[in-house]
């Protein structure tokens, strides 16, 4: 006979991280007033619109201010957009954990909480990286004299970000592990986000929160996908700026 079932927690909703939006409409803001009144008056007419992987225009549109603004825009406009849709995302995922078909123990509920905890605080700091290394480049890019020095920069400070980003990930996933273990069986077998266990034939893996899945990169199938997936932003970021 079974004993009584544990009572779930309740868990507090997770908040949105306006800071860092902020940050990013106030840097983006400047850095737009910055590109307006110091490049745009001394831009050629048409002017350049794209550049290739030297740094040279390949591309022009008829001068105009709107243009101008909308091609500047569009990055961070992208950028806050997925900033503020993945947070919301956390949260209603947060906010479903204990539902029923959720979390089967309260370990599995905390332990799923204060992971989406973790990916809210830091994925702002993370877009914001992101936006600024954009900045950076349409800043070199309307210079007088561009180079490929915006290029280095900006995939560098992208790289960087993402390096940090995952490192961090990894390591808090690990200390909520050790603070909310899993069943026996069961540990060890995370790597920060994903799921890792060659002898798990699955390739999708419930994460048991009941809220969400992750990939078994134990699998060769699942490495494939997770590089797919996280490939992806790195690849189209890469051909926007060559193609």
């Amino acid at each position: 006979m079974s004993g009584p079932a544990e009572k779930m927690p309740k868990l507090p909703p997770l908040k949105f991280k306006w800071t860092w939006i902020i940050a990013i409409v106030a840097t983006t803001a400047i850095i737009v007033a910055v590109l307006i009144s110091t490049y745009y008056p001394g831009l050629p007419d048409p002017m350049p619109v794209h550049w290739n992987a030297a740094g040279e225009a390949d591309n022009w549109e008829p001068k105009s201010l709107q243009t101008f603004v909308s091609l500047i825009l569009l990055g961070p406009a992208i950028i806050l957009l997925t900033l503020i849709g993945s947070q919301a995302l956390i949260r209603m995922q947060a906010a479903h954990i204990t539902d029923p078909g959720g979390a089967r123990t309260v370990n599995e509920a905390y332990r799923t909480w204060w992971g989406l905890h973790s990916a809210m605080r830091h994925l702002g700091w993370y877009m914001f990286a992101i936006n600024l290394s954009v900045m950076v480049l349409l800043l070199d890019s309307y210079r007088p004299a561009p180079s490929t020095v915006g290029i280095v920069i900006a995939l560098g400070g992208l790289i960087l970000a993402t390096a940090v980003f995952m490192w961090i990930m990894v390591k808090e996933s690990k200390q909520i592990e050790q603070q909310y273990p899993k069943p026996e069986g069961e540990q060890g077998k995370t790597w920060g986000i994903f799921y890792n266990d060659p002898a798990d034939k699955r390739i999708l893996i419930d994460t048991g929160s009941g809220t969400h899945f992750t990939l078994n990169i134990g699998r060769p199938a699942g490495k494939i996908w997770a590089i797919i997936l996280f490939g992806a932003p790195l690849v189209f970021f890469l051909w926007l700026i060559i193609a």
